[in-house]
């Protein structure tokens, strides 16, 4: 097995750009395109809106939810996972999200699905940004499908194996949809509740001894000393790792009901998501907020350096908003977020942290 996950992942990506006619994206805003989630223009149909959509899942994190017997949270990762990406446009009212649960018979037979779907639909009445934002609507709850995969996968124990995707779509006046930065302008950082939902892959089998394990060609890859009921911060360690991923939608919009600003999804490769905007600018990071104690044992049990956690991991920070600097104090304050850096015009476009650590590309 390839284990190069990156090259693994581009390799798909490229083969996926590849098959998709230039015709089928033809209404999407090309200034979207790389960004978090993709916008496009009907206007006929949408004349004074875009409509913006995402899509994901929540990765390995899902195996967390089999081992601890826990199922009524990972749906809110699957949520926050797709609701973050559109809430950095700013302005946004999500409008509609669909699921897909693929389950192995234990999980169907019972019930875990619905235990699934509670985590959904909690999340959704987290992102109802309607009391916030003019003209905006309710989210609803779209046509769903689960489907029956015993052939198709494995878990860690025989027939609980399962996997979930999401997809939401929102809507943003057009009036309110700007990627474009300007130098001087200021990036507030907005608290994670945790590891949220990425890099679960290296932290398991980097922290846990796997005993929840039952198939021998992965259990070898746990090299862990830990339990998921080792005490840890005042919870279990698996109650920490399973802590749900915040949503930022509602902070999102009390910002942009006032202010102009763009947010930072700070998901999958870590800082390096600034380098995702358009323009030659150097995003500087000097006053990160500190990393909770989850973030502070993954890199003394991995030794990995600074660089290489920023990367891999959100390190306290979920999300980022970025602003113009004569608003900062009032975003940050709305938000209940941290001044944490500046955007200035450079050579090329790049992060860097605490002004010795560069992270370029994506």
């Amino acid at each position: 097995m390839n284990t190069d996950y990156g090259k693994r992942e581009k390799n798909a990506v490229d083969a996926i750009k590849k098959a998709i006619p230039t015709s089928m994206k033809s209404n999407m805003l090309k200034s979207s395109a790389g960004m978090f989630c993709e916008v496009y223009e009907n206007k006929e149909v949408f004349p004074k809106h875009f409509l913006a959509c995402s899509i994901d899942g929540v990765g390995t994190k899902v195996i967390l939810a089999s081992a601890m017997d826990k199922y009524d949270s990972i749906g809110i990762d699957l949520v926050a996972m797709s609701a973050n990406d559109l809430a950095t446009i700013g302005n946004m009212s999500p409008f509609l999200f669909i699921d897909y649960i693929a389950a192995e018979h234990k999980i169907e037979e019972e019930g875990k699905t619905g235990d699934i779907v509670k985590g959904i639909v909690n999340g959704l009445e987290q992102c109802d940004a309607s009391s916030i934002l003019r003209n905006s609507i309710r989210i609803n709850f779209g046509k769903g499908e689960t489907a029956s995969v015993d052939e198709l996968m494995s878990g860690i124990r025989p027939g609980y194996g399962f996997d979930i995707a999401g997809g939401m779509i929102g809507f943003v006046e057009k009036a309110k949809v700007n990627f474009s930065l300007k130098d001087g302008q200021s990036i507030v950082a907005l608290p994670s509740s945790g590891l949220h939902s990425n890099g679960f892959t290296f932290a398991r089998h980097i922290l846990l001894n796997g005993d929840f394990e039952t198939r021998s060609i992965f259990r070898k890859n746990y090299t862990g000393k830990f339990g998921l009921d080792s005490d840890f911060d005042g919870k279990t360690l698996g109650e920490v790792m399973l802590e749900p991923t915040e949503i930022y939608v509602r902070a999102m919009a009390k910002v942009t009901k006032d202010f102009e600003a763009v947010g930072v999804n700070n998901t999958g490769y870590g800082l390096k998501n600034f380098n995702r905007f358009p323009g030659k600018f150097e995003f500087r990071i000097d006053n990160p907020i500190e990393p909770s104690p989850i973030f502070r044992l993954l890199q003394k049990e991995s030794r990995l350096s600074d660089k290489d956690m920023y990367s891999k991991f959100n390190m306290g920070m979920g999300f980022f908003i970025i602003c113009n600097k004569e608003e900062t104090e009032d975003v940050a304050s709305i938000a209940k977020g941290q001044i944490v850096g500046e955007v200035k015009k450079a050579p090329k476009t790049r992060t860097v942290l605490r002004g010795k650590t560069a992270f370029e590309g994506y």
